[in-house]
Parts: structure tokens; C-alpha cells; sequence
């Protein structure tokens, strides 16, 4: 599906825009608010994205719409997710490998913000298989 080719820097630019957005706020703010700072930074640093895109995907030989809000797609390419919980589980990066898969992309971060040191809080997940290998499945 998305055959668009990551720039590398990008997850580091989406980091130094989160670090920034918790060098401000600190833990303790809902994610809604991280989320809002988040694309504020983003902008400011002229990084494209867009905010709140449907999941969309195939089941079964029937379209899906609504499943899923992705927080933000930065650059067509990365999925981010934001997040303000005490602690990311297992099945929270489990998650966010699903979307990855059903929406075509190959990488993500989620950006955990209730943490003291945010860089704690980062965590990337990179799809291994090629999109086109995973569309049948389902």
C-alpha cells in the first residue's frame, strides 16, 4: 500500500519535537493535550503530517472504515501515537504493530509522555514482512 521511502532523520526530528513538548509540560497531562503540543512542535519545525486519519483496511474482501484513529501520520510514512499512561505494556506495542500492518506502513513510535525521562517513554516498532506480503491475510 505505502511505498513511500522514510527519510531517516524523521524519527529523530518527531523525538527532538516530543522532547521539547516534555521539556514544557513534564507527566501528569492528559494525551489529548501532549497530542495538541505534539503538532504544535511539529509544525513549528515545518515536518508534515496529518492528525487523526481513519484505519482503513480489508476484511475479508470487505472495506473497513472507522476501526481506528491514527494519532498522526508524519510524512506518509511514520506512525506515532501519543500516550500519557503509567507504563506501555506489551500489548500497547502490540497494538500499534496492528495498525502498522493494516494500514501499510512499516514503522511507529509511541510517545509515552507520563514518564520523567521521556527518552524512556519512546518506543519504535518496525514491521519486518513487506506490506504486499500481509494484504491476503484476514
Amino acid at each position: 500500500m505505502n511505498d513511500l521511502v522514510m527519510d531517516p532523520d524523521l524519527p529523530h526530528r518527531v523525538l527532538a519535537a516530543a522532547l521539547e513538548v516534555h521539556k514544557h509540560l513534564g507527566p501528569g497531562l492528559t494525551r489529548e493535550a501532549y497530542e495538541e503540543c505534539l503538532c504544535i512542535e511539529l509544525r513549528e519545525m515545518e515536518v508534515p503530517f496529518v492528525r487523526g486519519e481513519k484505519l482503513r483496511f480489508q476484511y475479508r474482501g470487505k472495506q473497513v472504515e472507522n476501526a481506528a484513529r491514527l494519532d498522526l501520520l508524519v510524512e506518509g510514512v511514520l506512525l506515532v501515537q501519543v500516550v500519557a499512561r503509567e507504563e506501555i505494556k506489551s500489548v500497547d506495542l502490540a497494538g500499534l504493530e496492528t495498525l502498522l500492518r493494516l494500514g501499510g506502513y512499516r514503522e511507529g513510535m509511541m510517545v509515552n509522555f507520563d514518564v520523567t525521562t521521556l527518552r524512556k517513554g519512546v518506543h519504535r516498532v518496525t514491521l519486518k514482512r513487506r506490506v504486499g506480503e500481509v494484504e491476503g491475510a484476514g
